[in-house]
């Protein structure tokens, strides 16, 4: 049986004429408890059978039950059906309790007004009708996770009109959501073909197809660890000598290209394609490409910097004409001297070598 009591106004208690009066008990008019006098003069256990808000809190819209949906893909919640935007809230949280709280029809402004008679027929017995209903505390019920329920324990206020006055009646009350599927706008679109508006292309092209491909495996590593990085990402296709990663907006791909850039030394060019074009309303679509191709370099590899490429400003500095180990991989290559000279200067047998003067250099001719 719900709690209930009835809440007395301090101007009530102040106009009381003395102490004793207060200490007066009367019957219950129902079941005949002593009581204290209050607005209904009756006691809370009659009070919570004869007005029952569990009834008014327990109606979605249109007299349905409470429904909230949920995408069955990205587990998000929607936010607001009008304009389907889909959130991540977890579990039990406050913000998914305000969600919650937002999708109950009687505690929202107004409602008292619009629903009238008709939505707490099943309850009145003595045509009684509810004024208002503020909500006073809210929590979280514990529910089984894989049950698609959501409970949540009200502490609702509610002013009650029993002609010629009115009661204000508070309750607990358990509330019930039922989480239903429901597919968001970006999985609908991950889904349907010629949606993304733009591609990144990250290549890795080795002299030997057998050869070790580690700049494609420490970007695969990055990705895994970041995942504010892959939220933006629709689709992804593994290709020959790399990976293709679609996105619905060029600033998603090119985050996604910035972000590479910082873990592997590689080059970016970017291109578009006009695929379709209407005229009259001045609007195109426009597909774009980021290739992004990374030094075949790698680490543990043995090369030879070519001394014609300081010509070209693509040089490996000191090391321009020697054999060199890569050591380390990172926005540049670093090299190290593999065959040092003796009694040299130890600063001499260490060079970086940024991706753009190994590009000037021209590439696999200068280092091979």
């Amino acid at each position: 049986m719900a709690d209930s009591y009835i809440h007395q106004d301090e101007a009530e208690i102040i106009g009381s004429a003395t102490s004793s009066m207060r200490a007066i008990q009367i019957p219950c008019c129902l079941c005949g408890t002593m009581i204290h006098p209050n607005a209904a003069n009756q006691c809370g256990s009659c009070l919570a059978q004869q007005f029952d808000l569990k009834t008014i809190l327990q109606r979605g819209p249109g007299g349905s039950d409470l429904i909230i949906h949920q995408c069955r893909q990205c587990r998000r919640y929607e936010r607001s059906e009008n304009v389907k935007q889909f959130a991540d809230y977890q579990l039990e949280s406050p913000e998914l309790l305000a969600l919650c709280l937002k999708r109950i029809p009687a505690l929202q402004p107004g409602s008292h007004k619009q629903s009238g008679a008709s939505q707490i027929d099943g309850m009145m017995q003595n045509r009684n009708a509810v004024e208002s209903i503020h909500l006073a505390d809210a929590m979280w019920v514990w529910t089984e996770p894989n049950s698609m329920r959501l409970k949540i324990r009200l502490t609702v206020r509610a002013n009650v009109i029993e002609s010629p006055r009115t009661v204000t009646v508070q309750q607990r009350v358990l509330v019930e959501f039922r989480v239903a599927f429901k597919q968001c706008p970006d999985c609908n679109r991950e889904y349907t073909n010629r949606t993304w508006q733009a591609i990144v292309q990250v290549r890795q092209k080795r002299a030997t197809s057998d050869a070790p491909r580690k700049g494609l495996i420490m970007l695969e590593m990055a990705l895994a660890k970041n995942a504010h990085i892959r939220r933006h990402i629709i689709r992804m296709q593994t290709t020959r000598n790399g990976f293709d990663f679609y996105f619905m907006s060029l600033p998603h791909a090119q985050m996604l290209s910035s972000f590479v850039a910082r873990i592997v030394p590689m080059k970016i060019k970017t291109s578009k394609k006009l695929v379709s074009e209407d005229v009259k309303n001045n609007t195109a679509n426009v597909k774009h490409t980021v290739t992004c191709d990374l030094v075949p370099l790698c680490r543990d590899d043995l090369v030879i910097a070519d001394k014609a490429a300081t010509k070209g400003g693509g040089g490996a500095g000191r090391l321009s004409g020697r054999l060199c180990l890569v050591t380390k991989v990172s926005s540049n290559v670093h090299f190290v001297d593999a065959s040092p000279m003796r009694g040299g200067d130890v600063t001499d047998c260490f060079a970086d070598l940024p991706p753009e003067k190994y590009w000037k250099a021209g590439a696999e001719k200068s280092y091979r």
